[in-house]
């Protein structure tokens, strides 16, 4: 029995054909993807150029000799050779969901950064899946950004053949199709990764300052705020210097928020001494929390700044402001220790501030998959305990980047990690394993063997596995390639 490869229908799991005499050229594999490329070749008698076309982005699966399932991932291109020409069809410049980002010569601020709204062709979209690609046009108007990306959904929508010499020497067979594979791992890099907004908070130019402590009138300063994503924050601050000599300390504390007041119910706090404040000028000091403080979106929260002890009107602490209300997210406060309420400051402002969240790498990831995972079912996570992490922005990287980004910082005991996707789609993370557990033998000649001295028949079931190179220290394993045809084996050529 030979090798056989199937294509199917992602979705449906329907045979769109079964090729008995497509035969596969080289297969390779990574303890990042799974199966990450393949290369195949058909004969091509009853398909052309147009039906494969139709099945670009579809699933591909081989099996060896035995009927194991060997490999499995999606068809990325095909072409052929017709006598001094070749054609090719692809995915690579496919582009079916455009935005453009420009510098606005029309904005109320010339050159800042815009991006148009998303176009999308839904027929296209149907047929191969989702695939973004944000231009970058440099100085231009809102409104010529726009035609810009209709233009460029109009010519990318859809795969088209090409024609280009055919390369002279080059082996191939003449008439047949290679099919050019790649794994499931690979189409996270169809989507853009939207990005995670880590801070939040105001800090244009200071215009205005704001004493606490010297007063009973102002014993406290309360800033009310939203954050854009539901993050764990540790990380306050603010614009402040001291006045005089104060032998205590600012406390920061985040609270709750009731009926446009702070609760009272303090969800987390920390101190700073005065030591850490310059007395001459205003600088950005932070806290860290004792602990993270998960807050929610579409919720109100409130920052308050306090001194640690008692009133005094000549050793106290300054606080940044801006009077030009530049912050829509929340109002200032200041508590009146006479009356025991909270009450607008005279000439209303707001607090120069920041927050600076972080996340879970597994919740990281999971966004991740489910932002840019279309074709994959769940993500799978055996690393042991994760790590918290700042969460990665909007810097125009594909779902791909930052999964491998995320995936490179390892876990919480800084073990590496290695990830691979299943044939039913799920994408599993796990520890890479240590030297120590290398069980598979390495012989001289290349050739991979069990512990019992067995010929390995499905080599790539090694990949991610420390090897004993006979009397050498073990070699792990990262990558794998196969030459069906010849039997030949490559090692960690990635």
């Amino acid at each position: 029995m030979s090798w056989s490869v199937e294509v199917l229908d992602r979705d449906s799991g329907r045979f769109l054909n079964s090729p008995e005499s497509c035969a596969p050229i080289r297969l390779s594999w990574d303890d990042f993807s799974g199966p990450s490329k393949a290369l195949i070749r058909c004969p091509c008698d009853h398909l052309g150029m147009e039906d494969w076309r139709m099945r670009l982005g579809q699933d591909v699966r081989v099996y060896d000799s035995q009927g194991r399932l060997a490999w499995w991932g999606c068809l990325d291109q095909v072409r052929q050779v017709q006598g001094e020409l070749q054609r090719t069809v692809g995915m690579d410049e496919v582009a079916n969901r455009v935005a453009v980002r420009f510098n606005d010569l029309g904005g109320a601020e010339p050159g800042q950064i815009s991006q148009t709204d998303w176009v999308e062709d839904l027929e296209s979209q149907a047929i191969y899946g989702i695939k973004e690609i944000v231009f970058q046009v440099g100085f231009t108007l809102p409104e010529t950004a726009e035609w810009i990306a209709s233009a460029r959904l109009k010519e990318r929508a859809f795969p088209e053949v090409k024609l280009a010499p055919h390369a002279p020497g080059s082996t191939e067979t003449p008439g047949a199709c290679y099919l050019e594979c790649q794994g499931w791992m690979q189409t996270l890099d169809w989507r853009i990764w939207p990005g995670l907004r880590a801070v939040t908070g105001h800090s244009p130019t200071q215009q205005g300052v704001q004493a606490v402590g010297n007063a009973l009138t102002n014993r406290k300063v309360a800033q009310s705020f939203q954050v854009s994503e539901a993050l764990q924050f540790k990380r306050l601050a603010v614009r402040a210097r001291k006045q005089g000599n104060p032998t205590d300390a600012l406390r920061f504390s985040l609270e709750a928020d009731l009926n446009g007041r702070p609760s009272g119910l303090e969800l987390g706090a920390q101190s700073l001494s005065a030591g850490e404040l310059s007395g001459e000028s205003y600088r950005w000091v932070e806290v860290s929390l004792p602990a993270h403080v998960s807050l929610a979106v579409n919720t109100s929260y409130w920052l308050i700044l306090e001194r640690s002890s008692g009133v005094d009107s000549s050793n106290h602490y300054l606080l940044g402001l801006d009077e030009n209300l530049g912050y829509w997210g929340g109002s200032l406060l200041l508590y009146d220790q006479i009356s025991s309420t909270w009450k607008s400051r005279t000439t209303d402002a707001d607090l120069l501030f920041h927050l600076t969240g972080e996340l879970d790498q597994i919740e990281q990831m999971r966004r991740v998959v489910s932002c840019g995972g279309q074709f994959l079912k769940q993500l799978e996570f055996e690393p042991g305990q994760s790590r918290t992490l700042p969460p990665l922005g909007d810097e125009g990287q594909d779902c791909l980047q930052v999964f491998h980004a995320l995936l490179k910082q390892g876990n919480a005991a800084l073990e590496p990690l290695c990830a691979g996707i299943d044939p039913n789609r799920n994408l599993r993370v796990w520890k890479k394993p240590k030297a120590g557990s290398a069980t598979l033998r390495l012989c001289p000649d290349g050739s991979l063997q069990t512990p019992f001295g067995q010929p390995l028949k499905a080599p790539w079931q090694a990949v991610g596995q420390w090897l004993y190179p006979g009397n050498a220290r073990p070699l792990y394993l990262s990558s794998l390639s196969l030459e069906p045809v010849t039997g030949r084996i490559t090692l960690n050529d990635r």
